[in-house]
């Protein structure tokens, strides 16, 4: 046999010697591969849509931030800022500020949604990539305005005029004021509209007061809702909805938040 050839056969043997050890022609273990390599490009996706059963309860992960998780139902406005907190067996737990896990993010598997704290937990899937979430553009001008429609709202709530006023409003945190604002009236008719439920109750209100502070807090007094928002914090520097719907109808001397 010519040199050449003798050479060329045996660089052909070892080639199918390293194919048939190769774990993408092995079975399981190229099943594994191929799993492991899709999850890889699933994670790398920052912000994600994830779908369940029900199409209510689609919700978005944004997890630009480190240590921190940005959730959103597809179906509503309100942003949670959630913490990261580790589970059993290698799982994430994303939690709110009120401490209830909303999301297992499972070391094996899809997500685990929780929407109720009661629930037992809904498996979710990726259904692709979404669009970050972020604050809505709002001009310092136009905050009066929206406020002003949002007292209106709650006084068709409560049956009574509410006023709502804010201390420290400037043109970059008017977003955060508005929002702050809608997540008490989401609160409040969350509230009046489940009032036997577990037994809670809406205490007297006839304010609401929103101001710039170094510490995120909610206090109640004299009828007054006051609301300590931490302005360069974004979403993270005001309470969410859930947040002032236990303050409301639960503790409602004060409510810090570390």
């Amino acid at each position: 046999m010519h040199k050449r050839q003798f050479f060329s056969a045996i660089a052909a043997l070892v080639g199918c010697v390293w194919l048939s050890n190769s774990p993408a022609l092995a079975g399981e273990p190229a099943r594994k591969v191929l799993r492991e390599a899709y999850e890889a490009r699933a994670t790398t996706q920052p912000v994600n849509r994830y779908d369940v059963g029900k199409k209510s309860e689609a919700f978005i992960l944004d997890q630009r931030r480190s240590g921190k998780m940005l959730f959103r139902y597809v179906r509503s406005r309100e942003v949670f800022v959630l913490n990261r907190v580790p589970g059993p067996r290698g799982d994430m737990m994303l939690k709110n500020d009120l401490g209830a896990v909303m999301v297992r993010m499972s070391r094996v598997g899809g997500p685990i949604l929780f929407p109720e704290r009661t629930s037992t937990g809904v498996p979710a899937w990726r259904a692709g990539p979404a669009t970050p979430l972020g604050p809505q553009t709002v001009h310092l001008d136009d905050l009066r305005p929206a406020l002003s429609n949002i007292a209106n709202d709650l006084a068709l709530i409560l049956d009574q005029d509410v006023t709502i006023s804010v201390t420290g409003a400037d043109e970059p945190s008017a977003w955060l004021y508005l929002d702050t604002a809608l997540n008490a009236r989401s609160a409040i008719n969350r509230i009046a509209r489940n009032p036997d439920r577990k037994g809670r109750t809406l205490p007297q209100l006839n304010a609401i007061h929103l101001i710039a502070a170094t510490k995120q807090n909610v206090m109640l007094e004299d009828s007054i809702l006051i609301i300590h928002l931490v302005t360069d914090q974004g979403f993270a520097g005001r309470p969410s909805s859930l947040r002032l719907a236990g303050f409301l109808s639960g503790k409602r001397i004060r409510a810090d938040k570390n």
